[in-house]
């Protein structure tokens, strides 16, 4: 395998802006969610039929997602037009900046379709799901910009990240479920417990207690990469932060049960889908950082190699 070529200080700037852009859409689309301003703007592109939306709340924050979205897409296109142009002998990174710019399509596709619709409950569960992806793939593109060489972990230590990201993409799936059924609150105000019991309230409670538990998986499986990140089986910063993330996450989503629709409830209900978001790339860059890299075939490395491997 040759020599990684180092992407430029440009490139990784990018790369970057790019990842923490998609985390902001998604918080950004949770504040829409939880303030119910999806349909702040009924039209599509055009909010109400103006380029500058309406001074009303609901329209304002749903014309700032759609900003959002845009400026995503910019740096999307911008990473994955260079990285095909400059790194192509870098499939790290190359692969992954065209998997997220080819997520933007569909994904504002079903944005226009929940405007369309009127806010159809699955379309918007799905949106979330995709928009997570999205962030993931993106989330992979900067860890490979940014790092020369994998960081040191041992081979258990590498399993437990991947299996964590993927324990973490199914939470996120079962939090775009709860998205979709309208079940946050299908608990009451009762935690750990569920309407008196461990799991009372019919359908919608049954998926709030899968999500709960599920949230109690990744929080245990973030424990364990910390603890072995801290013996030195992993990187030490990256391998703490997922715990870091999921504590936040999970004092958000239990005080969002236990205050109830009270004044707190909105702005904690946006904290907890950010939330998500930080926990979910938190785990897809532990994961990219412990994992080897595809290897690399550059023009410089095959005219270095013997003239029998040619």
């Amino acid at each position: 395998m040759g020599a990684m070529p180092r992407p430029s200080a440009g490139f990784r700037l990018f790369a970057a802006l790019a990842a923490l852009g998609a985390w902001a859409l998604v918080a950004v689309g949770g504040l829409v969610r939880v303030t119910e301003s999806g349909l702040g703007c009924p039209d599509w592109p055009l909010c109400s039929g103006r380029v500058i939306p309406r001074s009303e709340k609901t329209a304002i924050f749903e014309y700032s997602h759609r900003a959002t979205a845009a400026t995503v897409t910019i740096l999307l296109s911008i990473v994955a037009v260079w990285a095909w142009r400059r790194y192509r002998d870098r499939p790290d990174i190359v692969v992954p900046a065209l998997v997220a710019v080819a997520f933007v399509p569909g994904q504002a596709l079903l944005g226009a379709v929940v405007v369309w619709l009127e806010l159809p409950s699955w379309i918007v569960g799905v949106h979330f799901l995709v928009g997570a992806l999205m962030l993931g793939v993106a989330v992979v593109t900067a860890v490979a910009a940014w790092r020369d060489e994998p960081a040191g972990a041992t081979p258990g230590f590498t399993r437990l990240a991947v299996w964590t990201a993927g324990a973490g993409l199914v939470l996120v799936a079962a939090g775009a479920a709860v998205v979709s059924a309208h079940a946050d609150g299908a608990c009451g105000t009762q935690w750990p417990a569920c309407n008196g019991s461990f799991v009372a309230g019919g359908g919608d409670a049954a998926i709030q207690v899968v999500h709960r538990l599920l949230a109690y998986t990744v929080a245990a499986l973030a424990v364990a990469l910390a603890v072995r990140a801290i013996r030195g089986a992993g990187p030490l910063f990256a391998g703490i932060a997922p715990l870091v993330a999921v504590i936040a996450q999970l004092s958000f989503g239990i005080s969002l049960v236990l205050v109830g629709e009270g004044r707190a409830h909105e702005p904690l209900a946006a904290l907890h889908v950010a939330g998500s978001g930080a926990v979910w790339a938190s785990l897809v860059a532990l994961a990219a950082l412990v994992l080897s890299p595809w290897p690399v075939r550059s023009d410089r490395a095959r005219a270095a190699a013997p003239a029998r491997a040619r």
